[in-house]
């Protein structure tokens, strides 16, 4: 007995204990701050952004953090097939009124007859007792098959939470690298901005020599002069912009917003591979991680339908409580036990069960549409993806025509003023031109490299783009 009262106060004492230890876990770093900022002055290339915003962007960071809660409902969910065992120990101090509980044992001794009268005997309306007990309960479910399909769906969930990782790690790659070419877009125009600047001082020291030689007059000067400050204050916007775009960047990437970027990746034009929509549309529905999120969607809809349904199911169990009682742990102690099996059948709830089972099956209806509206979306991504990339590639070509033909332009004009054929009107028309043929050859490069990003997380393969290889991953 002895032995049985200390097991039982032992499992106590060790479930207190777990209890506190789970209600207080020890501190621990989170992902976040555990990643390490790359040296201020290293270079940052298009795939090393893609790695560390896939490992430090908070998308990821919350995502994975989501598939330990989901792991967590998992458990829970499968606990209701495993044994529950308790322990308890208690030591109460009882007074309770006989009277209060219908017990006249006074009538019920006068009823005897004369005996009973005459005997001295004394019946108190009020009692005080102690009370012990100290037992441990076993619970085990035996058949649930609601329960069981509720634990399906949970595991369910955790492919479903996996595949909610992975769409978040194509998401901050093409967010990545869509940021890294608009870092790379920005420096482009800072060099652009920054080359027109040059060429406005040359052309306004021109107009200046060619005024005091009296070839040129006041007006070209002028003139020449505007064009300058034009072309600092477009200088100083496209710094303005750098500086936007690197912190863009860097937020993406997961680095601190202050770090110096150096980005060893240029803008540069590279032709798309020949290929068809059927076979990229196969290769988007083998790769996309949305439509593996849909489908995981529908299963686990699947599952809790069938879990609604069940729930008409009897349910099985078997309980079994052992332990001693008496007034003290060290009085009247005696061996005391319970063994029993439940079966549940459930015959009418007020509709509860039907509803549950019309929300389920509701809510199946709506995956299938997500679903195919899914499909339908990556059909509609590959089209536009691959013909936006071919019509920006003429785009480029164009932009690179328009970009020679400017420069000769600038040429001619600025020989003619020089020669005094001319006064700078031209040259000035021609500047124009050739810092808007500079900027849009920047803008088209960048644009067909988001494009080829686009058809890349098209296809489903975002995270494994590679700035220096075709355009069709």
């Amino acid at each position: 007995m002895n032995a049985l009262r200390q097991l039982t106060l032992v499992i106590c004492l060790l479930g207190l204990s777990q209890t506190l230890a789970t209600a207080a876990p020890p501190a621990t770093a989170r992902p976040g701050e555990t990643f390490t900022l790359p040296d201020a002055a290293a270079a940052l290339s298009l795939r090393d952004a893609i790695d560390q915003a896939m490992a430090a962007n908070v998308q990821t960071l919350l995502a994975d953090a989501r598939r330990d809660e989901v792991a967590g409902d998992s458990r829970e969910a499968r606990s209701a097939f495993l044994p529950h065992v308790s322990a308890r120990v208690s030591q109460a101090r009882r007074q309770n009124n006989l009277a209060a509980q219908g017990l006249d044992i006074q009538s019920t001794l006068d009823s005897l007859g004369p005996a009973a009268q005459n005997a001295d005997i004394s019946v108190p309306d009020v009692i005080t007792y102690n009370s012990f007990d100290a037992r441990a309960e076993l619970r085990q479910n035996l058949f649930d098959y609601s329960a069981w399909q509720q634990y399906k769906s949970a595991k369910l969930g955790e492919r479903v939470a996996a595949d909610q990782l992975a769409l978040a790690r194509e998401q901050v790659a093409s967010q990545a690298a869509l940021d890294y070419v608009g870092a790379l877009a920005a420096r482009a125009s800072v060099d652009a901005a920054r080359a027109d600047l040059e060429l406005a001082d040359r052309l306004a020291d021109l107009a200046v020599d060619q005024e005091n030689v009296g070839i040129a007059t006041g007006v070209d000067v002028t003139r020449a002069q505007t064009r300058q400050a034009r072309a600092r204050a477009r200088l100083a916007q496209s710094r303005t912009d750098r500086t936007r775009a690197d912190i863009r960047l860097a937020r993406t990437v997961g680095l601190a917003l202050d770090t110096p970027l150096v980005l060893s990746d240029d803008l540069h034009y590279r032709a798309a591979l020949d290929g068809t929509i059927a076979a990229d549309l196969d290769t988007a529905y083998a790769s996309r991680a949305e439509l593996r999120l849909a489908q995981g969607e529908l299963a686990v809809r699947r599952a809790q339908l069938a879990g609604a349904r069940g729930a008409r199911l009897p349910t099985l169990s078997a309980s079994a409580t052992y332990g001693e009682a008496g007034n003290t742990y060290h009085e009247n102690v005696e061996d005391t036990y319970t063994v029993g099996a439940q079966v549940e059948v459930p015959i009418f709830d007020g509709g509860a069960i039907n509803a549950r089972i019309d929300s389920a099956a509701s809510r199946l209806d709506q995956q299938r549409i997500r679903y195919r509206d899914t499909r339908t979306q990556i059909e509609q991504d590959v089209r536009v993806s691959r013909r936006t990339l071919q019509t920006l590639a003429e785009q480029v070509r164009a932009a690179e025509s328009a970009f020679e033909l400017a420069n000769r332009e600038l040429d001619l004009s600025r020989d003619r003023f020089a020669e005094g054929i001319s006064d700078n009107v031209e040259v000035i028309d021609a500047q124009a031109a050739l810092a808007d043929a500079r900027n849009g050859r920047v803008a088209a490069l960048a644009d067909y490299t988001r494009a080829r990003i686009n058809l890349a997380a098209a296809l489903g393969r975002a995270g494994r783009f590679r700035l220096y290889e075709p355009a069709t991953p």
